[in-house]
């Protein structure tokens, strides 16, 4: 693919770029970032970069700041550049192939800054429901910046070797960490019909669940599904609706890697490391992570109360910094469609867990 056509195919797709410091914020960063994904074959274009970036606080002191999901960098190469002398990053990709470009862009882009501040950097391969775990190893137990980006990276979809689509005929994997066990054939072909379902109808909603199940049972029954194309002819062949597709597709991989279960462990063990009055921050895309996120941090705003006089019998421990989500402007979702959906929810830690 020829990055520059892609992105620039365009004067007017270039003046909204240009403008919207979300997607691009410095020239001369970008060209060397787009110099490295040509050589890695690997792009992915951020969203909300610039907010997200905006709500990172840090004080001038000793910071920690983790990066839940690295991804190809964009928001660590911003946020370097904020940092003080001696303060700390730490970095979790659970896709091992990302982890390694990421790394790559990093060194290339700022690496010199890193070095001169004397900033302590952590690449760590591991899924981000291990935060507090992968944490402890490195006696850390409390961080004043945390932040997730859910999108499953373009480079998931894009990436014929990552096997998370369906635009081509690959085997069904689905997994971002390929040391897991169960892969989206383990659960297509040994999953019962409950188990399928359960992630079809009930976390989805899939009007068409019940007959793309019917299908699944049937075909497995006569040989294995194994291939995208085999999972796609059966959705083709029980339901007329096009967006079937994409959501039979994203619910398996979101099982796969039990990524809802990921999230509530993940930001639950977050909130809990973060320093009092400092920021949270989750970018989410799909209405189902962002009721779940809206809920976890909901829980954590909401106190208990006195069943008779109504006073709280409890502090709470987040409070919203804006009263709605963030979403994306008009220019970056015409720049980078796939930012529609995008929503950035921004809490503030304000006493401590007891």
């Amino acid at each position: 693919m020829n990055f520059n056509s892609f992105l620039f195919d365009n004067r007017a797709k270039k003046i909204n770029l240009l403008r919207n410091k979300s997607v691009l914020d410095n020239i001369r960063l970008f060209n060397n970032f787009l110099t490295i994904l040509k050589d890695t074959n690997n792009w992915h274009i951020p969203v909300l970069l610039n907010e997200l970036i905006s709500n990172i606080k840090l004080n001038n002191e000793k910071n920690i700041v983790v990066d839940c999901t690295l991804w190809l960098a964009w928001h660590a190469i911003q946020i370097i550049s904020k940092m003080n002398n001696w303060d700390i990053f730490v970095w979790f990709d659970a896709d091992k192939d990302n982890l390694e470009t990421a790394k790559q862009i990093i060194e290339k882009n700022v690496w010199d800054q890193i070095k001169n501040k004397n900033i302590k950097t952590y690449f760590i391969n591991s899924n981000f429901k291990n935060i507090r775990n992968e944490l402890n190893k490195l006696w850390i137990d409390k961080v004043n910046n945390i932040y997730y980006d859910l999108w499953v990276s373009s480079v998931h979809f894009d990436d014929s070797s990552k096997w998370f689509s369906f635009r081509e005929e690959w085997p069904l994997d689905m997994r971002f960490d390929r040391n897991s066990w169960i892969t989206a054939k383990d659960f297509i072909n040994n999953h019962s019909e409950f188990d399928l379902y359960r992630v079809l109808k009930w976390y989805w909603e899939e009007k068409k669940a019940k007959f793309i199940i019917d299908e699944i049972l049937k075909q497995r029954k006569i040989k294995e599904i194994s291939t995208t194309k085999d999972l796609l002819e059966i959705i083709e062949k029980s339901s007329f609706d096009p967006k079937s597709k994409t959501r039979v597709f994203q619910a398996i991989r979101m099982e796969v890697n039990d990524e809802l279960g990921s999230i509530e462990k993940s930001l639950r063990e977050a909130i809990d490391l973060l320093e009092i009055w400092w920021i949270l921050e989750v970018i989410t895309f799909h209405s189902i992570e962002d009721r779940l996120v809206k809920k976890i941090i909901a829980s954590f705003i909401e106190t208990e109360k006195d069943q008779i006089t109504g006073m709280d019998l409890t502090k709470p421990i987040l409070e919203k910094v804006f009263k709605k989500p963030i979403e994306p402007s008009l220019a970056e979702i015409q720049s980078n469609p796939r930012s529609r959906s995008a929503k950035l929810r921004v809490a503030k830690k304000i006493n401590n867990i007891t």
